[in-house]
């Protein structure tokens, strides 16, 4: 099968998120011996110099084309149909080219509805099956800003068959669109194994994640800082970046723990798993999120989860592998982090990374996302 994926960009060390979930579904896909194309439009607003055209390179055998234009925040300011066709444009251009070099794709297949709908005007001229899959957590809002209802109004009407990474994001899509979506749960890169770790005496905790409110990131430093004089052998790092920096900063220096607490800022994925692989206990104290691929990178290093239970995360997080606490309560997290201080020893690190490969492996998923496929065909 030829499969024409449409992504927000590919990972660079720049931006090292951007992108990195295409970039894992289309290696994995590849590794099944299907043709991966990766198409992609740049509407970030960057201070950084990026080529204006179209751009092609091959990352382990995969052919990524990139068409970098305006800045999305500029064609914004014309309305949101001004913005889709600037984009659009775009991509059709792309399309030609990739018409040209590699033929005629089976499928494609967006990530988020806002690449997605790029893919309607191909879908429609050359007869190809469109699919999308959702990761947004807009969608779980009452009301949907305009811009999101307009682009995913336009992207669910012409889709043969939309995949939600979540049972709440299937169930929220429902509610916006009225359509059924398949669920496909997310993978993991390969950089995520499982290597023998040995508890050091202290208690060495990871976080990543943007630094946003979102994240409660907050929530855990004060459930830290409350624990601190009963439980003082501990770390914690953060790996992420973001506009609440400033705002731990100052959580931090208010409790204290400038030599305890870490933000290490953004880190591309082989530093995150040497880090997860070195560590005690990962902990996600989101206040929201549809299923989160930090957990499963996690889980496949062995690493045990402190999770808030938001989302499905109790589809990855049992009494094996983690813990849960109800989302923005800070003495239940307190509870949780104390428990883990005493048990480490009980969880079993190499069956938790097995547990992982065996439920959320890139070949797993990537055979759910073929068998779809396959039936639109």
């Amino acid at each position: 099968m030829y499969i024409l994926m449409i992504a927000r960009g590919v990972p660079t060390p720049q931006a090292p998120q951007w992108g990195c979930f295409e970039k894992d579904q289309a290696e994995a896909l590849a590794a099944m011996g299907h043709k991966v194309v990766v198409a992609s439009v740049d509407s970030r607003f960057m201070l950084t110099f990026r080529p204006i055209g179209i751009t092609h390179q091959i990352i382990n055998g995969i052919d990524y084309y990139n068409s970098f234009l305006v800045p999305g925040a500029i064609t914004d300011l014309f309305g949101n149909a001004f913005n889709l066709r600037v984009k659009t444009a775009q991509f059709n251009r792309i399309v030609k080219r990739i018409l040209k070099e590699h033929g005629k794709p089976d499928i494609i297949f967006g990530q988020f509805f806002f690449n997605t709908v790029l893919g309607v005007e191909a879908h429609k001229k050359y007869h190809i099956p469109l699919v999308g899959i959702e990761h947004a957590g807009r969608f779980n809002d009452d009301v949907l800003d305009p811009k999101t209802q307009y682009e995913a109004t336009q992207t669910y009407q012409h889709t043969d068959a939309v995949i939600a990474v979540s049972s709440n994001l299937k169930s929220a899509i429902n509610r916006h669109f009225s359509i059924d979506p398949h669920i496909v749960y997310n993978t993991f890169g390969k950089e995520f194994s499982y290597k023998p770790h040995t508890f050091d005496g202290t208690c060495h905790f990871v976080s990543t994640g943007s630094l946003l409110y979102d994240k409660g990131f907050d929530l855990l430093i004060t459930a830290l800082a409350n624990i601190n004089s009963l439980s003082p052998d501990w770390d914690l790092n953060i790996i992420g970046e973001g506009k609440y920096r400033p705002q731990l900063e100052e959580l931090i220096a208010q409790y204290q723990l400038q030599t305890k607490v870490h933000l290490l800022g953004k880190r591309n994925k082989t530093e995150i798993a040497a880090m997860l692989q070195a560590s005690d206990c990962f902990i996600l104290p989101s206040r929201g999120e549809n299923f989160s691929v930090a957990v499963l990178e996690a889980l496949a290093c062995g690493c045990p989860v402190i999770s808030s239970d938001c989302g499905d995360i109790k589809v990855c997080i049992n009494e094996s592998n983690g813990l849960l606490f109800p989302v923005g309560d800070i003495p239940a997290l307190e509870n949780r982090l104390q428990y883990m201080l005493a048990h480490l020893g009980d969880y079993d690190r190499q069956a938790i990374a097995d547990d992982c490969q065996a439920r959320f492996s890139s070949a797993v998923i990537a055979k759910q996302l073929s068998d779809i496929f396959a039936k639109l065909l």
